[in-house]
């Protein structure tokens, strides 16, 4: 059978619905799913105890206070207790209205009886509020407010001691905001220059956009060139070359290689440029040794000797 799409929303609806009082309840500290036995107790004051407290029994929580309702003599309280403890409540137990922490409000304890006899579902306990219970909340209010005074008076006592030094630290700040104020007021100027030139800077790099493309595409023309025409590859070629060269210089016999490699052909040479420079040094110094001549034929005559 196929369901209509009327019936599935109706169902989705009730399921929501459904979830939703459930939600209710357990955040009312009532938990439909677990069994749990009613109780009722009677108390002239409730010293703050609200619902949803926890009920306790030898500080483990074994339900809640489920509801209160004020009557004209006394102030009736229902406790929703989980029934597994059910028969650990004695007929002649307390329910009894104590502190939980100075931060965790009131709960219900339940101070077990000696009683053989067990106490059925929706029956009434004897309460009771805890004797010193608003007594010791007082203390601890008193002796926080005590603390929180101390701590006030500590803090007066160093601002009185330490006041001058506070009012220097605040001199010392208002003169430190005031030397801020002057430096910026004297440095407007030349941060508006700045700032002036940054823009013209900026607005001169967007005019030569063009300028710079035609750079690079200059570039990118040469290296392409560069490529199209294997120059790298001509002067590796050349180097191989050079390299033969030399090589054929420095392990040949020609005269290159034995200008390189033979020493007493060196020292040869040098020894006849030396010889050439003395031999010019003295010709300098002497030029009529080796040179003569006469207005009158002497030289001649010199000749046929």
């Amino acid at each position: 059978m196929r369901l209509s799409r009327e019936f599935k929303i109706g169902v989705f609806a009730v399921i929501v619905i459904a979830v939703a009082w459930w939600g209710i309840q357990w955040l009312g500290g009532k938990n439909i799913l677990r069994r749990s036995n009613i109780y009722y107790v009677y108390y002239d004051n409730i010293a703050g105890l609200q619902e949803s407290s926890r009920v306790t029994m030898r500080g483990v929580d074994i339900g809640n206070v489920s509801d209160i309702t004020l009557g004209r003599d006394s102030v009736k309280v229902e406790l929703n207790i989980e029934h597994n403890y059910v028969d650990m409540i004695p007929q002649n137990s307390i329910a009894e209205i104590c502190a939980s922490g100075i931060m965790s409000g009131v709960e219900v304890a339940i101070l077990q009886g000696d009683s053989e006899e067990r106490v059925a579902s929706r029956s009434v306990l004897k309460g009771r509020v805890k004797p010193d219970m608003l007594g010791a909340l007082t203390d601890k209010g008193t002796a926080l407010m005590e603390g929180m005074s101390q701590t006030v008076e500590s803090v007066n006592r160093l601002l009185a001691i330490n006041s001058e030094n506070l009012t220097s630290f605040v001199s010392n700040l208002e003169r430190v905001g005031l030397s801020i104020s002057s430096i910026v007021e004297a440095t407007a100027g030349n941060i508006d220059s700045a700032m002036a030139d940054i823009e013209q800077f900026t607005s001169a790099l967007a005019e030569s956009t063009d300028n710079i493309e035609r750079i690079v595409a200059n570039f990118d023309a040469v290296t392409a060139d560069v490529a199209e025409r294997d120059i790298v590859a001509k002067l590796n070629t050349t180097l191989e070359s050079l390299n033969g060269v030399l090589t054929t210089i420095s392990e040949g016999d020609g005269t290159a290689s034995q200008l390189l490699t033979d020493k007493q052909l060196y020292n040869s040479l040098t020894e006849a440029g030396d010889n050439l420079g003395a031999l010019l040094e003295d010709v300098r110094v002497n030029p009529t040794r080796y040179v003569h001549f006469s207005l009158f034929g002497g030289a001649k005559e010199g000749g046929k000797r």
